[in-house]
Formats: structure tokens, C-alpha cells, sequence
């Protein structure tokens, strides 16, 4: 295993029992089996490392899913793995501030909706500044309501809210992806 690794296996390790902002580079760099010098190496502090296995995790979950019929069951296994793992979460979201945390949500998943808008507009004809209209305005949908549902304290059930998202959006990208190409 990589230090980098198993850093981030340390940390999630951690995280179950210890608040962030308790964890010490030495405990993670001694439970991860690396020297002090190469937790520096891979990252600036604990936060940076907390933030980049956040950022793994969610981006892992959410690109494993980036189909027209996956999407919606990729977005209830992020929510449900950041439900799950929500003391994890919750501490490694603390430490960043909120336009951090929504800029990475946005590439994250705008990364996934290009796939699928790509997927949808095959035989199409569209112009590019509308595919990206396209693409932004379907992310922000999804990033507006993962970011309230944090917000709310992650009380809305996954299942439920993936599913209420799913419903108004069905068919949706298809129509809009439709209409563009039929005005060029």
C-alpha cells in the first residue's frame, strides 16, 4: 500500500473514534507505518488530508455511476455512504469552508452529468455553449439539493431525497438536450 494510502486508512481510522481536530500527524503517520517526513510529503496538515480522502471517496462514488440510468443510484450510495459514515463527513466538512465543499461537489458531479448529457446527446447537434448549459444547470439541480440536505444535518432519508430528484428530473436532460439541437 502506497503512504499516501495508507495515510488515508489511517485517517478514516481515526475519524471513527477521535474528533478531527484532535488528530496528530505522529499518531497517523506511526498507525499508517510512514515517518513523519512522508505524511509532509502528501500533505500540508491533517485537514489537507482529511479533505483529500473526502474528496476521493465522494469522487469514487460518484463516477462509478455516471450513466443516464445509473446516476440516480450513484447519488443515493454518495448520500448513503456520507449518511453512514456521517461523524467522518461531518468532521472533514468542518474543516472546509462551504465554497470549497460546493466547487468540489459541482466538479464532481458536473464531471458526471457531461458523461451522461454526452450519452443522451448522441445523434444530436448542439452547440457547445448550450451542451455546457445543459450540463451546468442539471449539476447545480443536484448540487443545490446535496448541499441543503448537508446543510440540514443529513436528516432526509437517501433513498427518499435520490429518489424525489430522480422523479423530477426523468426525462428532463433528454428534453432539454431535444430542444437545443431542434433550435440550432
Amino acid at each position: 500500500m502506497e503512504a499516501r494510502e495508507a495515510l488515508a486508512a489511517a485517517l478514516k481510522s481515526e475519524l471513527t473514534t477521535t474528533e478531527l481536530s484532535r488528530i496528530t500527524v505522529a499518531r497517523l503517520a506511526a498507525r499508517a507505518g510512514v515517518t513523519r517526513q512522508a505524511f509532509y510529503y502528501h500533505f500540508d496538515d491533517v485537514y489537507d488530508a482529511a479533505a483529500w480522502l473526502f474528496q476521493e471517496e465522494v469522487a469514487r462514488h460518484i463516477l462509478a455511476h455516471a450513466r443516464y440510468d445509473a446516476w440516480a443510484a450513484g447519488f443515493e450510495q454518495l448520500m448513503t455512504y456520507m449518511f453512514t459514515h456521517r461523524d467522518q463527513v461531518q468532521a472533514i466538512l468542518k474543516s472546509l469552508t462551504m465554497p470549497k465543499t460546493e466547487v468540489f461537489f459541482f466538479k464532481a458531479l458536473r464531471e458526471m452529468m457531461s458523461a451522461i448529457v454526452t450519452e443522451l446527446a448522441d445523434g444530436h447537434c448542439l452547440q457547445p455553449v448550450d451542451r455546457d448549459f445543459i450540463i451546468d444547470h442539471y449539476t447545480l439541480a443536484v448540487v443545490g439539493h446535496l448541499m441543503h440536505w448537508i446543510a440540514t444535518g443529513m436528516r432526509e432519508d437517501p433513498a427518499q431525497l435520490a429518489h424525489r430528484v430522480e422523479y423530477v428530473m426523468r426525462g428532463h436532460v433528454a428534453e432539454s438536450i431535444e430542444r437545443y439541437s431542434s433550435d440550432s
